[in-house]
């Protein structure tokens, strides 16, 4: 990697910021492959390849929306119309959505957690490629991603998991600023005595 790659690169790292408001036009189906390429290049010890991604576009947002209801009304078969909306509406928050399950493997060496871990790095380095492409994206969890019913509805494993819900899209308007914290508040040096 020549100087100019990497400091494009480190650039990149630096500035990674989520937007909230994503708009079409999404990734084309040869962006879409260049971003999954980037996240199965993820480190995953064993090579157990963990995971599983599932591509959100179109029609099947509304479907997500419904199931996401679905599951709202079965934890809570009072929850008022605005939470209903709200359920309904948040898969078409973007054009685009890549849901990152863990298909996890039952190994001597290699736990749950880091099986987690590698679908996390997936999906971040997915984020990156689609703004390296000239995307952007925001990654949400919450409730759903481990309610039974939705698993459920995505065809996934009692033992499955989604790790995250990956939204992507063309920005629409600014993201908030980044916050710059102080690397000594989050880092320190190992002095055994």
């Amino acid at each position: 990697m020549t100087r100019s790659q990497a400091a494009d690169v480190l650039a990149a790292l630096h500035n990674r910021n989520s937007h909230p408001r994503l708009v079409t036009p999404a990734p084309t189906d040869s962006d879409l492959e260049a971003i999954l390429t980037a996240g199965l290049r993820a480190p995953d010890h064993g090579r157990l390849r963990p995971w599983q991604f599932l591509i959100i576009e179109g029609e099947a947002r509304k479907r997500l929306g419904q199931i996401f209801e679905q599951a709202l009304l079965l934890t809570n078969p009072e929850a008022g119309e605005a939470e209903r909306t709200k359920a309904l509406r948040a898969p078409l928050r973007a054009p685009l959505i890549i849901a990152g399950l863990l298909k996890p493997t039952a190994h001597p060496k290699i736990p749950r957690q880091e099986q987690v871990a590698a679908v996390a790095c997936a999906l971040h380095g997915m984020l990156l490629a689609a703004e390296a492409l000239g995307f952007a994206g925001m990654w949400r969890t919450g409730g759903y991603a481990r309610d039974p019913w939705v698993l459920r509805e995505l065809d996934a494993a009692p033992e499955d998991e989604v790790i995250g819900f990956l939204y992507l899209g063309t920005a629409e308007g600014s993201a908030k600023p980044i916050d710059r914290p102080a690397l000594g508040d989050y880092v320190r040096r190992f002095n055994p005595a």
